[in-house]
């Protein structure tokens, strides 16, 4: 290690004879003692480190700004009423968000006391030029319940700081982080009533590869693939904050508390951030390099040498953050950043320990972190939505339960609740349920049958004489409302595209919104009517199938079979819900796959027109005015005309639609112009070969009654998986519709405060920018600011996992490390060739080239145009039945959902093997041949 305090003659964390700026930033080991009152003035992240230093553990040179200058400052700074203390009482409040708006804008624009700027540039001037990548400036909060592990990653921390105003500007930041909303409803939320913020400021390391070690499973996460007495690391090239935000993949390496390796997962590591002369930058990866591990084998047995001096005395596990520097020798030394007990933190809104949260489905409409904006409609939109379909189904909804809630900017399902509801319909067990509509692991779904099995029916078969007449009746007529609702959509849609927004008032303007959030309302709750009789259908079939598939042989003579020569027919579908699957499809006019048959024809019509094929497959198309006049044009804005409001993750109202950049669009059509032949019509024939090969077979194998069932049932789910896809459209519309609206607020909020960003408007909630028209005084830039500062913190968090019990674990687990990985069937079929992993975003899209695996982390329906392209389809969420399984069943392309790891796992160029019908994936090595299916 060439650490920067050995450069200066001094240890490691600073513990020379102070300087002058020493006595206002502390070296760190003077940040830990047993007096009374310390760990509240240095917080527990420095304390932690200054004991790290004093036991003679290898940490980068420090040093810590007490807390008791953070409450200077708000002492001195902010108006009265906008303390911590105070905002905590208010948290949750329109008016306690608008003050910590003001408070966070008030720190970030105060000068710093003289004494203290004065200790920043004699820190830099001593430490400047033996810091090459600068410094990290990290939060070190104070609460009084001393639960400063709970709070970490609720505040800012700032990478790469270099000179005196950097240091400053990046102190203020991470003060100003305690005023974020999420930070405040925190604290609220445990009791805590005050909380100040001492900043730890430390040499960084040059890091060659960095990332994150537990010394042991936390509680609940120790099975299969994660041993009791086992280690994990997480590594990535360059600084670690990939890992701790998840941003790209990282290698994986679980090793023995004895020191042996027990197991490596090597991600292709396409990209690093490092420290450069502007600050923190993204550098490319070579080849060659990319796939190789990030960790040495010295820095393996120094990592599980530290691991075991952390817990000497029984202590931990730990969640242990490491940077390793290469020194003059070339030698690996391991760097400690920071050490915290694994655990604590508070459950999501509405949860407990045992309540099981899940996005598996909902996941593919919003991955990610949502904008405020986006969330606060979305939330009501479901709400509403859910407990409509219940009642209308006769059951009873617990009074303040809640069915949604935010985890991290992420849309999670509270499953325990919506189980516990649904589980008073007989028949509708969490296994089935979770089973067809998005998966969850076996020990929530143990946890859901036990907290449903107590779930009274007697209520629900009471009012069943009552409901069940008038749920069949609702039933019957969904086609004449769809109908209806079509007519009075179009109708709204269209006044809108005539209206001027700008010539309206701002009241009127706050009217037109409501009035789209109310359609937006009444369409997803007619979508979720469509949902749950197409799901209930679903269902119904598959239980009924699986009395058939257990007559049938796992075998069949595929010589004897007609279509036995295309490999993407299944060999055998031996469970009730893979021939549902396969029955149901070729629902034909299915709304979700008309954008991908569309473009797959503009495509076929681009290939008789040389000019428009060439400039497309040159890369000279950015946008449509640099394709020539012609038919392929036409079609291009007629497609855009007919989807324009689509999008990659078009559920986030900041996403720009089709319309506006149809960047994504011509680089879908770019895949399907490289392919030999795109005709559509092919592809939408396999899947009703397919169904009518299935309805034949069942045909020989059941009598008359059972099968006139089969075939009532079939047509049912196909009705309603018809009216559900064309209500997902227009929510799909309706949204463009307030985006449309939103934009119009934003060029509002940026001519009263020209200082705010365009887009600003996507970072206040529905309600804020309600009443913020109503009163005529759009004064909310303080509050844009705010929320636009905690989605970016909520952004750059990592994903939680798509289910989990209580609160997010800390830590993944790395998927299984050997070659075979395991999902949920979505669409019939055996296929093999090369892995395409698309990363997060839309990049690369133009790449995907026929035959490949589509590898992606959701089946995003905007993306679904390139499944005509793809061999098959795996993702990491989704379940069977969502939107673009339905998609992908109906392009008759194979496809497996929610496969843990699958894009860690698997890397683009990799020859991987997959079994729609069973749910697998195996992955192959470069070397092995195709083989027949």
């Amino acid at each position: 290690m060439v650490d920067p305090s050995a450069r200066a003659g001094r240890t490691p964390g600073g513990t020379d004879t102070p300087n002058g700026y020493e006595n206002t930033l502390r070296p760190l080991a003077l940040a830990w003692s047993r007096r009374r009152g310390d760990a509240r003035r240095f917080g527990g992240k420095a304390t932690s480190l200054g004991r790290l230093v004093r036991e003679g553990l290898p940490v980068p040179r420090g040093w810590v700004l007490p807390a008791d200058h953070f409450d200077a400052l708000a002492e001195t700074t902010l108006p009265r009423g906008h303390d911590l203390p105070t905002l905590i009482k208010l948290a949750g409040s329109r008016t306690g968000i608008d003050r910590a708006a003001r408070a966070r804008d008030r720190i970030q624009a105060s000068a710093l006391a003289a004494p203290l700027q004065a200790a920043i540039e004699a820190l830099w001037a001593d430490v400047g030029e033996s810091a090459p990548w600068g410094l990290a400036v990290r939060s070190s909060a104070t609460c009084e319940d001393g639960d400063e592990t709970s709070f970490a990653g609720l505040a800012t921390t700032v990478l790469g700081v270099r000179g005196p105003e950097g240091l400053a500007a990046a102190i203020k930041q991470v003060w100003a982080s305690a005023f974020l909303p999420r930070a405040i409803e925190y604290l609220a939320h445990h009791g805590v009533r005050d909380v100040a913020m001492a900043v730890l400021v430390q040499v960084m390391a040059r890091a060659e590869a960095a990332g994150v070690l537990f010394t042991a499973p936390p509680p609940g996460l120790a099975g299969e693939h994660w041993g009791e007495d086992e280690r994990l690391v997480n590594v990535t090239l360059g600084l670690g904050a990939p890992v701790v935000e998840g941003a790209m993949p990282t290698d994986a390496v679980r090793f023995s508390k004895a020191g042996g390796v027990v197991a490596t997962i090597v991600a292709e590591k396409r990209r690093a951030l490092v420290v450069g002369a502007r600050g923190i930058e993204e550098v490319s990866i070579p080849e060659d390099h990319a796939r190789k591990a990030a960790l040495s084998a010295d820095a393996i047995g120094q990592l599980g040498d530290l691991a075991s001096r952390l817990e000497q005395g029984g202590t931990g596990p730990f969640d242990v953050e490491f940077a390793v520097e290469r020194t003059p020798e070339g030698k690996d030394q391991v760097l400690l950043l920071q050490a915290r007990p694994i655990g604590g933190g508070g459950f999501p809104e509405g949860g407990d320990a045992q309540t099981v949260w899940s996005r598996a489905n909902v996941g593919e409409a919003l991955p990610g972190a949502a904008t405020p904006l986006t969330w606060s409609i979305a939330r009501s939109f479901s709400e509403k939505g859910f407990r409509e379909a219940f009642a209308a189904l006769g059951c009873r909804i617990p009074r303040g339960a809640h069915l949604v809630t935010n985890v991290h900017g992420r849309f999670y399902l509270n499953l325990t609740a919506f189980m516990q509801i649904a589980a008073q319909v007989p028949l509708l067990s969490p296994r089935a349920l979770l089973q067809a509509s998005g998966g969850a692991g076996e020990a929530a779904i143990a946890l859901l049958e036990r907290q449903t099995e107590d779930v009274s029916k007697r209520g629900f078969l009471a009012r069943l004489p009552l409901v069940g007449p008038r749920v069949l009746a609702s039933q019957a007529r969904l086609e004449r409302d769809v109908a209806s609702y079509e007519i009075e959509a179009e109708r709204a849609r269209r006044s809108l595209a005539e209206m001027d927004l700008g010539l309206l008032p701002d009241d009127a303007l706050a009217t037109t919104l409501r009035t789209a959030s109310a359609l937006l309302d009444r369409t997803g709750t007619l979508m979720l009517s469509c949902a749950s009789a197409s799901l209930a259908s679903h269902l119904a079939l598959a239980r009924l199938l699986d009395r058939v598939a257990a007559r049938r042989s796992s075998a069949r003579d595929d010589e004897d079979d007609a279509l036995a020569t295309d490999p993407l027919m299944p060999r055998s579908l031996s469970t009730g819900a893979s021939l549902a699957h396969a029955l149901v499809g070729g629902v034909r006019e299915l709304e979700s796959a008309g954008p991908g048959v569309a473009l797959a024809r503009i495509a076929m019509r681009a290939r008789e027109e040389p000019e428009a094929r060439e400039r497309l497959l040159a890369g000279k198309v950015r946008a449509l005015n640099d394709l020539p006049e012609g038919p392929t044009r036409r079609e291009l804005e007629a497609f855009l005309d007919t989807f324009g409001d689509r999008a990659v993750r078009e559920a986030e109202l900041e996403t720009p639609r089709w319309r506006e950049d149809p960047s994504a669009v011509l680089a879908m059509l770019v895949a399907a112009l490289r392919a030999p032949d795109s005709d559509p019509e092919r592809a939408l024939a396999r899947a009703r070969a397919l169904a009518d090969r299935e309805m034949a077979q069942l045909e020989t194998r059941i009598g008359p009654a059972m099968l006139y069932a089969v075939r009532a049932l079939v047509t049912r789910t196909q009705r309603f998986t018809r009216l559900r896809e064309r209500m997902r459209m227009w929510v799909t519309r309706v949204l463009g519709m307030l985006r449309t609206i939103a934009l119009d607020v934003d060029r509002r909020l940026r001519r009263i405060d020209p200082s705010l960003p365009t887009g600003a408007v996507f970072f206040c909630t529905y309600d804020e920018l309600i009443l913020a028209l109503r009163s005529g005084r759009a004064e909310i830039g303080h509050v844009a600011r705010l929320r636009r500062a905690e989605h970016l913190r909520d952004a750059q968090r990592p994903d939680p996992p798509p289910t989990f019990i209580g609160r997010p674990p800390p830590v993944q687990l790395p998927p299984a490390s050997g070659r075979r990985l395991v999902g949920l069937p979505a669409s019939s079929g055996v296929v093999e060739g090369r892995a395409r992993v698309l990363a997060p975003g839309t990049g690369g899209l133009d790449a995907v080239s026929v035959g490949e695996i589509l590898i992606t982390r959701t089946t995003d329906v905007g993306l679904s145009p390139l499944f005509l392209v793809a061999a098959a389809v795996v993702t990491e969420l989704g379940g069977p039945l969502s939107h673009a399984a339905i998609v992908a069943r109906e392009y008759g392309v194979p496809a497996v959902v929610n496969v843990p790891g699958a894009t860690v796992a698997i890397r683009t160029g990799d020859r991987v093997r997959v079994d729609g019908d069973r749910g697998t994936i195996e992955i192959f090595g470069d070397d092995v041949r195709s083989k027949d299916t």
